[in-house]
């Protein structure tokens, strides 16, 4: 499948499954809500969680878009980022975050400073996963 023809899926849909593999070797998948921003899939967490702590150790994570009311699903493999909370300068991470945050359907209602300021107290990250392997299905069921 081409990323293409996934990308409607990809950003009209934000109900996923993120799927990370541990030290264990153990799979561990979480509900996230995703968005795509510069051509990556994106998520938005606290810092120090069992799936960040993952894409630490492999730098990998497979993600998979669902349209809950058709069964359509888009599944996406590849390296992953993970934008910690920055110890300097916060404007380029608060506007990521705030990026991500629309591109999920969740466009924040605060103000900008109360926005910077939430984000702040919660040290959320994102973490950006870039399509390497893109497969799933398209056809309504």
């Amino acid at each position: 499948m081409e990323l293409s023809e996934a990308l409607p899926l990809l950003t009209d849909n934000h109900t996923a499954v993120a799927t990370t593999i541990g030290s264990s070797g153990k799979a561990q998948s979480t509900i996230v809500t995703t968005g795509w921003v510069d051509e990556e899939l994106c998520w938005i967490s606290r810092g120090r969680t069992i799936k960040v702590k993952n894409i630490e150790h492999t730098g990998r994570a497979t993600v998979t878009v669902i349209k809950l009311d058709t069964r359509r699903y888009i599944t996406i493999e590849g390296p992953a980022v993970i934008h910690p909370w920055p110890e300097g300068n916060t404007d380029a991470h608060i506007k990521l975050l705030k990026d991500v945050y629309i591109a999920m359907g969740r466009t924040p209602t605060a103000t900008d400073a109360e926005f910077a300021v939430t984000m702040a107290d919660e040290k959320r990250i994102v973490i950006a996963v870039k399509p390497e392997s893109v497969y799933g299905s398209l056809t309504q069921r």
